[in-house]
């Protein structure tokens, strides 16, 4: 019976992972694709405590390339400039970053609280998004390299932001969870 409702948990979360990751693309501002990119940082995160690293890293891969699918042909703009390849650099920087920061959200369970774990490991994703998507486009010379900075700061700023907001309130609901179990207990 438990192994059916971890299938059926897995499946939601790798649904999730897929509408989100799907959505990710029609973003038209920056802090919109900040806190899509925020809530599927805390999804993995999650799978990742109740499943493991491997397990998360294959939903995530699966949700990634339906996405893919439906996208790739998508015209991608910013600031009026047609961008080719961005799907595909947005898809592979998401799976890059969520590859390492789940490393270190593992790392960091075993000495700091979901929250904390949650938090840290969002913020090594957000810097690691926002280089290998700086890196795409300096390569496609799309941008000024102000511009490529500017676009960095300001994803990254969001993303920092949306998970510490994210993370504080984690942090406030399990805290609270635990004082009404000991409330129970001691009743």
């Amino acid at each position: 019976m438990q192994t059916i409702k971890n299938n059926k948990l897995y499946i939601l979360i790798i649904g999730a992972l897929c509408a989100l990751s799907y959505l990710l693309n029609y973003c038209l501002a920056v802090y919109q694709c900040a806190a899509v990119f925020t809530a599927i940082a805390i999804i993995v995160n999650t799978s990742t405590s109740i499943y493991d690293r491997t397990k998360t890293l294959q939903g995530l891969a699966t949700a990634l390339i339906i996405s893919f699918a439906l996208l790739w042909k998508l015209p991608y703009s910013i600031d009026g400039k047609i961008i080719n390849g961005l799907v595909l650099a947005s898809f592979s920087s998401v799976m890059i970053s969520f590859y390492w920061s789940t490393l270190i959200f593992q790392k960091m369970q075993e000495n700091f609280s979901f929250a904390k774990s949650n938090f840290l490991s969002l913020v090594f994703a957000s810097i690691l998004d926002g280089f290998v998507m700086g890196v795409f486009f300096l390569i496609n010379n799309n941008f000024t390299y102000a511009r490529i900075i500017e676009i960095f700061a300001e994803e990254v700023s969001f993303k920092v932001f949306y998970g510490f907001i994210a993370s504080a309130l984690i942090a406030f609901t399990l805290n609270a969870l635990k004082n009404n179990r000991n409330l129970k207990t001691t009743s």
